[in-house]
């Protein structure tokens, strides 16, 4: 069995659109752009279409993530790679996919759009939110295509270990996609399962270049994945998804000199990070700090209440979970700049 069996037949057949590609240094009359240019600072001006697919940028992806071109697509972050995934392998009204929340809410979004339903295997909160391998496993069903797995975890910051991931993989061999999220990856100990791909055809890995590389504004991300896998993908994937602006900020961050100064950053960002955990846990405000390998870590608080009122008067925003029974008094703090730190520490110490 290969990975096209578990797509939806429609998009197996799915004849994708192939925009026309002009030769280099060709007249373009081929695809109605404006003969007239502003001055974007762009090489080629915004006037034309970017390429269909950005295959520069790709290849520098491939080569920073340690896989094959063909086993990359560019997305618009790595949110546009879960949507494509699920209008891929679920069918409305009879796939599913499977989650073990808490976890980032855009997969159980792009779920019901689609139209699939939901199956939830809840983390272990008294274990540090980790992964319940026995109840994931039993929970699957010939209708679950997918099963979403976040490492780091968004909101909690913990990592599933590759050997947990691995038993899950070859459970799920010819039934079910596995998508490991590693948006936070830089900011973790733990390896990228990235390189795993050519090894497991089920295996999907969803990066993006919004946290560690910094450009949230930029929306890009790729999915990793075996050849087939991308191809499908790429069928439903819009024509000239990337724009050209994206496109060259991405390939600038990727290179040698733009790395060694996002690796500063994570560093700088990991150092505040445990900084502000231990401070954190000695505020009087504060019942529980747990451990993270994200840029955030996830708080419980005596009086959750109070300690958003008062940050809020000194401006300060964090993420709270008022609607979730099991985060009850809970919040997910970024981790910012020293200062920014510093002030946050403040108003939480002055809460009582």
């Amino acid at each position: 069995m290969t990975i096209s069996t578990l797509a939806r037949r429609e998009i197996r057949e799915l004849r994708s659109y192939l925009p026309g590609e002009p030769a280099i240094d060709a007249i373009r009359l081929n695809a109605n752009e404006s003969p007239f240019s502003i001055d974007s600072g762009l090489r080629n001006g915004l006037n034309r279409y970017p390429a269909s697919r950005p295959v520069r940028l790709t290849r520098k992806l491939a080569a920073f993530y340690g896989v094959g071109e063909e086993n990359i697509l560019v997305t618009r972050g790595s949110s546009e790679g879960i949507d494509l995934l699920i209008r891929t392998f679920c069918s409305a009204g009879r796939d599913s996919v499977l989650l073990t929340p808490p976890a980032f809410e855009m997969y159980q979004v792009y779920a019901t759009i689609q139209g699939a339903s939901i199956t939830s295997v809840p983390l272990l909160a008294d274990r540090d939110f980790s992964v319940d391998t026995e109840a994931l496993l039993a929970a699957v069903t010939d209708n679950t295509k997918i099963i979403f797995l976040c490492s780091p975890n968004n909101p909690v910051g913990t990592t599933i270990p590759g050997e947990q991931v691995l038993l899950i993989l070859k459970a799920m061999t010819d039934r079910a996609v596995v998508v490991i999220d590693e948006a936070y990856i830089e900011y973790s100990e733990s390896d990228s399962l990235a390189t795993l791909v050519a090894e497991h055809e089920n295996l999907v890995v969803l990066r993006t270049l919004s946290k560690g590389l910094a450009l949230a504004g930029a929306r890009c991300g790729a999915l990793v994945g075996s050849p087939e896998l991308i191809s499908l993908l790429d069928r439903i994937l819009a024509p000239y998804a990337m724009s050209s602006p994206a496109v060259a900020i991405a390939e600038q961050a990727l290179t040698d000199e733009r790395l060694a100064q996002a690796r500063t950053s994570i560093d700088r960002t990991v150092a505040e990070r445990e900084r502000l955990r231990v401070e954190l846990g000695e505020c009087d405000a504060v019942d529980k700090v747990w451990p993270s390998q994200a840029n955030f870590l996830f708080v419980r608080f005596k009086h959750l209440g109070n300690v958003v009122t008062r940050l809020a008067k000194e401006g300060i925003s964090i993420r709270t979970f008022d609607d979730s029974p099991v985060f009850d008094r809970c919040a997910r703090i970024s981790i910012g700049a020293a200062p920014d730190n510093d002030r946050l520490l403040k108003t939480i110490r002055d809460v009582n």
